[in-house]
């Protein structure tokens, strides 16, 4: 009989079928005392996903019903609220899932710390055919860019934390049309509290990318300019935290992102599988030092885009472009291949790309 429902729900999933991508085809079905009272699958990319809709519509009879669904429920926010957070919400008795999802954490100990019976693996083997493309688009990681403006001797800002402005206007003119062709662009926290920027294209007639902040301990104040409402941002935080500000939490287009950042800080892989698993596949790395050097020495940038401009800061103390502990000998330093140069307003662009290994 389990299996029965489960094919069903397979079958819902196919529904879906051009409509989801780079999101995974699920179907649900909702059944109580031996009669499916709800049925539901993702049906377009950003909209509810499966569960929700089975739910919906077997509304209050799904207290104490059983949900099969063919991928493990989501427990975090991204475009949507968890799924899980609902599941518990209407009192359901039993969840049957095809598929663990590798992007989600903890949903097993979730439902059974409720009170919620959970059985994975029920037609596995057909579940995942349904993601297949899914799952290869997982596997294909973000391309990453770091960019910088800084002056000749290497500087972003001063000891005192002043950077506006470095770059001219040519330069900072051609950083807006730039970013437009990327899915997103991230800085880390003290960027954001030092510079408070928009990070948009500037410009009715270009895309804006989504907006990403890595704000550790959800510090960021909410007057800010990236919660603004008027592009998505996807704040990455310490998984450790478990109470989201309520400011934030009441904003829609706030996508949260919590991972354990002591090893990101290590592996900032952890970051770019994050925002990976948000099909965010052009990463454009804007600052700062800390972050820019995490990102180059985990071996994650693909290529870089220096702004050099006419100027000396000098001082033990001003921020350097690249921070971190750096490397102890010059054999052991990143290597810059193709490297291209051009002249951008009265500063020099240095553009390379960066030696995996």
């Amino acid at each position: 009989m389990n299996e029965r429902y489960m094919r069903m729900a397979i079958d819902l999933a196919k529904k879906g079928k051009g409509k989801v991508y780079t999101n995974p085809l699920v179907g649900c079905v909702v059944v109580k005392n031996d009669k499916v009272i709800g049925k539901g699958w993702h049906k377009c990319f950003g909209e509810k996903h499966a569960e929700i809709n089975a739910l919906d519509e077997a509304g209050k009879n799904a207290k104490g019903a059983d949900l099969y669904v063919t991928l493990e429920p989501c427990n975090s926010y991204g475009k949507r609220p968890p799924c899980t957070l609902e599941i518990i919400k209407v009192g359901v008795k039993r969840v049957f899932f095809s598929l663990h999802d590798i992007n989600v954490s903890d949903t097993k100990k979730l439902f059974e710390k409720n009170g919620i019976e959970v059985y994975a693996g029920l037609l596995k083997k057909e579940a995942k055919v349904l993601i297949k493309e899914y799952l290869e688009f997982l596997r294909a990681g973000p391309n990453v860019t770091v960019k910088a403006a800084m002056t000749l001797d290497g500087k972003i800002a001063t000891c005192d934390y002043d950077s506006k402005w470095i770059a001219c206007e040519e330069a900072r003119s051609l950083v807006h049309k730039m970013r437009s062709r990327y899915d997103a662009v991230l800085v880390g926290s003290n960027t954001a509290l030092k510079d408070n920027p928009f990070l948009t294209s500037h410009s009715k007639n270009l895309k804006n990318p989504i907006r990403v902040v890595i704000d550790s301990r959800l510090t960021l104040p909410k007057f800010y300019h990236l919660f603004d409402g008027t592009i998505p941002t996807v704040v990455i935080y310490d998984s450790s935290i478990k109470n989201i500000p309520k400011y934030l939490v009441n904003k829609s287009e706030i996508i949260f992102a919590p991972v354990d950042m002591n090893a990101a800080k290590k592996n900032f892989n952890i970051i770019t599988d994050k925002l990976n698993s948000f099909s965010i596949k052009r990463i454009l790395i804007e600052g700062g030092s800390e972050i820019i050097a995490s990102a180059l020495f985990s071996n994650v940038v693909d290529d870089i885009c220096f702004f050099v401009a006419p100027k000396i800061i000098g001082g033990k103390n001003a921020i350097s472009v690249v921070g971190g502990i750096g490397v102890n000998k010059i054999t052991e330093s990143l290597k810059v291949e193709n490297m291209k140069v051009k002249k951008i307003g009265r500063d020099l662009l240095i553009t390379g790309c960066m030696r995996k290994v």
